[in-house]
């Protein structure tokens, strides 16, 4: 132990970890030296021991002064509530004076001129200290209280030329620049000095941004009714016109010289004074003179016209012109509801899927496209909303006039709620409808006329009958709803929603594929491609391309990608690329022995961070026995899903049961809405089957046993229940390389989803089943 002490050397880390061997005793020489006493090896440990303590004090001490010191926050904790402060901002430096309100620990509230409170650390809060022998008159900054202090003994100067009774009406304020100080040590002599020059203020980090409104306006506006107009001219309204749009307009012009549009005037003059027009009529806005009290703490937006070429694979293309209020950064919607809900992609795939069956029954699907959807809202805004006139309407009003924006208009964040809540009530009380069980945006009828709807904003998709249809015309012509000619689905008009193009084909089948947005794919070279290819490829693949949905839910979950990773998620943007008509087909098959069936799947620790892969598929179809025992699975694929796993799973039971449970929701939740469709119909309920490839799941399902891994019998409970009350009415154990789901958790799965894709049919072998008897129900 002496000699390890006497060893011991302290490094920038404390000390170096030695080993000490304990082997054979060295065989002893006579030149060897005598060994040390007892004594003497306690003195070395104890003179070891105190140098390293030394050595770890000093380290200490030397990386305390290095520290860098926090900003004093005494002075703040000390100041009276209400008192004025100001706060850093990253942007604009230092502001202020602010109004302390409330300090908790190291958090202060402090509120600003408008009332809004906001919390912020100690750190970047100072109190705001004023000169109490300088009592300012007004807001200016202290350089231009110079410059006006300048200017009014220049004026005192020249009383002999000018005349003093003459009324100065106009004055320009020149600010004189500050001096900047030379290199080296200054000069004695004021004559010899350098000539001052202009200085610009230092560049914050971030996009320089311009004042909307010049400071000194609001102030003369107060005093001034007519510095009203002054102040509505100082706002800098630039209106950028981005690619696409300056696209259509040079396209505009191309079909104004070939004689394709013969509107008079200038491109898209007429288009945009119509719609003005059309506004005013609806009564949209309203026109006031700005008020600078009524209107003082309302921020004054910007208005464009949108414009764009419709029609321009027809013959007859035209213009289009939409006003729409510029938004951006608006701090008032954090307080209101803004999002409105959109059809999902299984409510979608659900429709299509049915149609294919439903045509015999003499059903149709149309799409139906609603105009100027927004505006044509019915509720209006529950705030003030203030905006400049468009430059086509500036002539028609007095100088000062600003528009005042009663009900929902493009761009203002809740004007898709406002709509939605117009239409989706018109649905549920004109047409007597009522609102699935998982989507709020698919609708099914509840009277004698068959109908389902699905609402994607301003698009509407409907499967139903002919009486359904007409009186969905009705009823939108006695709303007073503008809106185009309804689309019917046929083999040479194919529809276009949702981004998906459907199309009918002779034998009565459906084909759903993605619209164009193959074209935009490319493979990727930098970090930011391979966020935007990523996100355009899973678009894809929840449109119609169910095969690439596991190597895009993989490329989702990498915040650094590698080489690797680009080598991986660049195979599947080339399969994207070479493939894009590959998308879903629907065929018709009988509706009275229809059954619901989920495929479920999980893939234990097989992501890099070692979290599970969970997928499931679910199919409507029927099914049929084969000669060889087999079950002949034909249908069509309603819903897909390709997810990691949140939960930590300990093992490949637990992934399997995730799934199974991610599985059963949704499926549940579709048999629910199939339950109201097949009320209308007339014909019997669709019983949901679950498919699983797990021996060990599908045994804890059908038997009453335990598991060892007691974290899981919640999820198992409430699979049991479901199985013992019917609404799962089977559970079938089987073989894994007939599982599709197995595509969805796996990059090298088996071909049952290709199958499944191309032939509309798969051939399945249970491995375990059981036999229930029939609900009497």
């Amino acid at each position: 132990m002496a000699v390890k002490a006497i060893n011991d050397t302290a490094g920038p880390d404390g000390l170096v970890p030695t080993l000490l061997v304990f082997g054979a005793y060295p065989r002893m020489t006579d030149d060897s030296p005598p060994s040390f006493s007892v004594v003497q090896r306690a003195e070395a440990i104890r003179k070891a021991t105190s140098e390293a303590r030394r050595a770890l004090a000093k380290r200490q001490v030397q990386n305390a002064l290095l520290t860098r010191n926090g900003p004093d926050t005494t002075p703040l904790h000390t100041l009276p509530l209400q008192s004025k402060v100001r706060v850093w901002r990253e942007k604009n430096g230092w502001q202020g004076p602010f109004e302390l309100i409330a300090v908790e620990g190291e958090t202060c509230t402090v509120a600003n001129e408008a009332g809004i409170t906001s919390k912020f650390r100690s750190t970047i809060v100072q109190p705001y200290l004023e000169d109490k022998d300088t009592t300012p008159t007004d807001n200016k900054l202290p350089q231009q209280q110079a410059v006006n202090q300048d200017n009014a003994e220049v004026a005192n100067e020249s009383d002999g030329e000018v005349n003093q009774d003459e009324d100065i009406r106009d004055s320009i304020a020149v600010a004189i620049p500050t001096a900047r100080r030379g290199p080296g040590r200054p000069r004695k002599d004021p004559e010899t000095r350098r000539a001052p020059y202009q200085t610009f203020p230092r560049r914050g980090p971030g996009r320089p941004r311009k004042r909307l409104i010049e400071e000194q306006y609001f102030f003369n506006a107060l005093e001034d009714p007519p510095e009203r107009t002054k102040l509505l001219k100082s706002i800098k309204t630039i209106a950028f016109l981005t690619t696409k749009e300056q696209g259509d307009r040079d396209l505009a012009v191309l079909l104004r010289s070939k004689g394709l549009i013969i509107t008079p005037g200038q491109p898209f003059e007429i288009s945009g004074r119509t719609e003005i027009d059309n506004l005013i009529a609806r009564g949209v806005f309203k026109f006031e003179l700005y008020d600078p009290i009524k209107h003082a703490k309302l921020r004054i937006f910007d208005s464009r016209m949108v414009n764009e070429v419709k029609g321009k694979d027809t013959a007859a293309p035209y213009e289009k012109s939409r006003l729409v209020i510029r938004g951006y950064n608006d701090e008032g919607k954090a307080f209101i509801l803004t999002q409105s809900p959109t059809i999902q992609r299984a409510s979608q795939r659900l429709m299509i899927a049915l149609a294919p069956s439903l045509f015999q029954r003499g059903i149709i699907l149309w799409i139906r496209d609603i105009t100027q959807a927004y505006v044509q809202s019915q509720t209006p805004l529950q705030r003030t909303i203030i905006a400049k006139i468009p430059e086509q309407l500036r002539g028609r009003y007095p100088e000062g006039t600003i528009m005042v924006v009663v009900k929902p208009l493009y761009g203002i964040p809740e004007a898709g709620t406002h709509w939605w809540a117009t239409y989706s009530t018109h649905h549920r009380e004109k047409l007597k409808m009522a609102t699935s069980t998982y989507d709020p945006c698919l609708l099914i009828s509840e009277c004698d006329k068959f109908g389902i709807i699905g609402m994607q904003t301003d698009d509407t998709l409907g499967l139903s009958d002919k009486q359904f249809s007409n009186l969905e015309e009705e009823e939108l012509q006695k709303a007073a709803f503008a809106a185009k000619p309804k689309e019917v689905l046929k083999v040479e008009k194919p529809l276009t929603f949702n981004g998906c193009r459907i199309s009918l084909n002779a034998d009565g089948s459906i084909m759903m594929t993605q619209k164009e947005q193959a074209l935009k794919l490319q493979i990727p070279t930098t970090n930011q491609e391979y966020i935007e290819q990523r996100a355009r490829g899973a678009y894809l693949a929840s449109i119609c391309q169910p095969e690439a949905a596991f190597d895009l839910s993989v490329a989702a979950q990498q915040k650094e990608p590698s080489s690797d990773d680009f080598k991986r998620l660049g195979r599947r943007i080339q399969w994207q690329i070479d493939n894009p008509g590959r998308g879903l087909k629907c065929i018709p098959f009988d509706l009275d022995k229809a059954k619901l069936f989920v495929f479920v799947d999980g893939s234990f620790a097989n992501n890099e961070d070692l979290s599970s892969q969970l997928g499931y598929i679910i199919v409507i179809g029927t099914e049929e026995e084969t000669n060889n025992g087999e079950m002949l699975v034909k249908g069509n694929i309603i819903t897909y899903s390709s997810t990691k796993s949140k939960r930590v799973t300990r093992s490949a039971l637990a992934s399997e049961l995730y799934s199974m449970v991610q599985g059963t929701d949704i499926g549940y939740a579709i048999a629910s809405t199939l339950k109201l469709i097949t009320k209308q119909l007339g014909i019997p309920d669709i019983p949901t089957i679950l498919l699983t490839d797990s021996y060990s799941l599908y045994e804890c399902l059908v038997k009453l046993g335990t598991t060892k891994e007691k974290r899981l019998m919640i999820d198992i409970m409430a699979l049991r229940q479901s199985y013992e009350r019917r609404e799962v009415h089977e559970v079938r154990w089987i073989n894994g390389g007939d599982n599709p789901a197995d595509a969805m958790t796996k990059a090298s799965p088996n071909h049952a989803l290709r199958t499944l894709i191309d032939k509309n049919k798969i051939a399945i072998r249970v491995e375990g089943w059981v036999e229930r008897k029939k609900d009497e129900k």
